[in-house]
């Protein structure tokens, strides 16, 4: 049974081989072939913008790796300022701490800039992926440093357990505080109690 069915498939393949060369379809006739494929203006044109959509997205992505890279590296030169020995050591941190937030600066405003090519120019192409080039928020070195303090992780961490929590901060009354006793001229009528 198997031999027959790989007799017949390939007979198949044999008299398909043979009607393509009959047809001019085989490369090597001396004749033209008959229908030159070409591609159609608008499908060449969709091509390109793929590719350049393709472009678009893999700098993006790294842009995106950089500017993680930054970030960590901001975060090592905050730790060895903070540990540094003498003022000398720490101020060569700092200049060097300046320098880089200077250049993540730049890679963050490349990155927004090109997300917001992507979202505008390229809107129907990879629509099926799911797409998320939000704009990413330059941080000041201040916040850096704070992120990376006890006291500013706590901060942080307050001030997202109050936003999934919805509490908010009560003013607490100070009428006791406020409250002076008036001055009446009939306060001199009124009797006071003394208690022993």
């Amino acid at each position: 049974m198997f031999r027959l069915s790989s007799v017949v498939v390939l007979c198949f393949c044999l008299v398909a081989a043979v009607a393509d060369a009959n047809e001019g379809g085989g490369e090597h006739s001396g004749a033209p072939a008959a229908t030159a494929e070409k591609i159609p203006f608008e499908e060449k044109q969709q091509q390109e913008r793929t590719k350049e959509w393709m472009e678009v997205v893999t700098s993006l992505s790294a842009l995106k790796t950089k500017i993680k890279s930054k970030e960590e590296t901001i975060k090592e030169i905050i730790h060895h300022k903070n540990s540094a020995k003498n003022k000398a050591e720490a101020e060569a941190l700092v200049g060097e701490l300046l320098r880089e937030h200077k250049e993540l600066t730049k890679l963050l405003e490349d990155y927004n800039q090109s997300a917001q090519l992507l979202r505008y120019r390229y809107p129907d192409v990879g629509i099926t992926e799911k797409r998320k080039y939000e704009k990413i928020e330059i941080k000041s070195i201040d916040d850096y440093e704070d992120a990376q303090t006890i006291e500013g992780q706590v901060k942080k961490t307050v001030a997202k357990v109050k936003t999934h929590y919805g509490v908010k901060e009560e003013k607490k009354p100070v009428a006791d505080v406020e409250k002076k006793p008036s001055i009446d001229n009939n306060n001199l009528a009124q009797p006071k109690i003394l208690k022993k």
